[in-house]
């Protein structure tokens, strides 16, 4: 299997993406005290709606604008790894109905939001493209 070669400015496109991410997703969650991850999911299915904007228009982004808003930004800014570790905490501390929500409700609304999201805007990116 062949790897692509990135070069340096790949990376800091990457980088600088995923710093920006990052701290928008950190920023998100400032000062939230409730039982249910209301931050996480915010996070995930904003990051959710703006990659299906960015792989709708895909074509009209020059390589490093996905390296710096699809690998960095929207990779940095949602996390899986939080919501699997707030959905786990949930259930351990005799939350699970909580805990069953916080799997159903990012997950089908992130969903929703893609499906409704992707065909509007290549549809507008293909009449811009013309």
């Amino acid at each position: 299997m062949t790897h692509p070669r990135f070069s340096l400015q790949d990376i800091l496109y990457i980088g600088l993406g995923g710093m920006v991410g990052s701290l928008l997703r950190w920023w998100l969650g400032i000062g939230f005290d409730g039982l249910f991850p209301v931050p996480t999911i915010l996070v995930n299915v904003l990051g959710a709606a703006a990659l299906a904007v960015l792989y709708a228009s895909q074509h009209r982004l020059q390589l490093k604008g996905r390296y710096l808003y699809m690998v960095g930004f929207c990779g940095s800014f949602t996390t899986v790894s939080l919501f699997s570790h707030e959905t786990v905490q949930l259930f351990m501390n005799g939350h699970p109905w909580i805990g069953a929500a916080n799997i159903l409700v990012p997950v089908i609304v992130a969903l929703i939001v893609v499906g409704l999201i992707i065909p509007p805007v290549e549809k507008l990116s293909e009449r811009r493209h013309q």
